[in-house]
């Protein structure tokens, strides 16, 4: 999570191409959720239908993005957090899958992965600004406007209530990846069968790019424009996460962006990165963010006991830790 809160989970990941670009491919780039949002599509349908799809795709992620957006006055988020004390409002299909998979999350996470946590994000930009850390009152006063019992989730009709006054939730670390999953989906549907979406990290890889599958590289998380491995990936998601591109100085202290909801405190691990791949973006990247947060081992275990999820972990002292299913595609550069 960061201090820059819009979609805060961090993307330390780039894509690769090898090879001479093809005649028949269509690349478009745009600005969405704060970041750079590229498209690339090879073959399928030709430039016009190409480009008509991928125009299709940007006008849904946005409609997302404004639904999504925390600073929006307007936006359904805006709704939420403007409840007090037993307010309750009817979601849209959207929201409360993103909701409903956020608490998920935090279950399997216990509770590594919080959208609820943006009194304690307050609590640190503020901190940021007078260059002097929060003191533990403050921390405790905010950890107290956390957690999955300071909101609840009714699936008969798909709303949602707030059960005391001050909770703020914050769909960063999950909701740029439920948009990009979006755009794919339109792709799909337009009978897209190989493309990519790279929305500032968060990545979508429909079919396998030129052969056996869209080359990834994983950057040094100490020397960060070092691409160290590579890995191919076909119809999966990519999202990484790590505390050395984004990260703020209280006095001459240098902090991880990433705060840890149980703690309250920033998380110590700055040369650590995690990269998870998962069926979809959404999540991927909030897996990538939790990863971050857990102890090597407990994010290890979790990934391990999920289906079609995989991570490749770089531990504080620059160990790696690699999935089973990803062990032995991972090219060492």
């Amino acid at each position: 999570m960061a201090i820059i809160r819009i979609f805060p989970a961090i993307f330390l990941i780039l894509v690769f191409i090898t090879g001479c670009e093809a005649t028949d491919t269509v690349t478009k780039s745009t600005v969405l959720m704060d970041t750079f949002v590229s498209f690339e599509i090879r073959g399928d349908l030709g430039y016009g239908a190409s480009t008509k799809v991928i125009d299709k795709a940007i006008k849904a992620m946005k409609a997302l993005e404004d639904r999504f957006n925390y600073f929006s006055d307007t936006s359904e988020l805006a709704k939420i957090n403007n409840l007090k004390k037993a307010g309750k409002l009817v979601l849209s299909e959207e929201m409360f899958e993103v909701l409903k998979t956020s608490r998920l999350l935090c279950e399997e996470t216990n509770g590594a992965f919080d959208v609820s946590m943006e009194p304690l994000l307050q609590i640190w930009q503020t901190s940021e600004s007078r260059n002097s850390a929060p003191n533990e009152t403050e921390i405790e006063s905010a950890q107290s406007q956390i957690g999955l019992h300071v909101w609840t989730l009714n699936s008969q009709d798909k709303s949602i209530t707030i059960n005391r006054d001050g909770v703020k939730i914050n769909l960063g670390g999950i909701a740029k990846g439920f948009i990009v999953d979006r755009g794919a989906e339109v792709l799909k549907e337009a009978g897209i069968t190989n493309a990519l979406i790279n929305a500032g990290g968060d990545i979508y890889c429909i079919g396998s790019g030129e052969s056996d599958g869209w080359i990834i590289g994983i950057r040094d998380p100490v020397r960060n424009k070092n691409i160290i491995a590579t890995f191919k990936a076909s119809n999966k998601a990519i999202a990484t996460s790590g505390g050395y591109e984004r990260y703020t100085k209280i006095q001459n202290q240098t902090f991880s962006h990433i705060i840890d909801p149980r703690t309250g405190y920033p998380v110590d691990k700055m040369s650590k990165s995690v990269t998870v791949v998962a069926k979809d973006c959404m999540l991927a990247d909030a897996l990538a963010t939790a990863l971050y947060i857990l102890d090597k081992d407990e994010g290890a275990s979790l990934v391990e006991s999920l289906s079609d999820t995989e991570c490749v972990i770089i531990d504080e002292s620059g160990k790696f830790y690699i999935s089973t299913g990803l062990r032995n595609k991972v090219e060492f550069l």
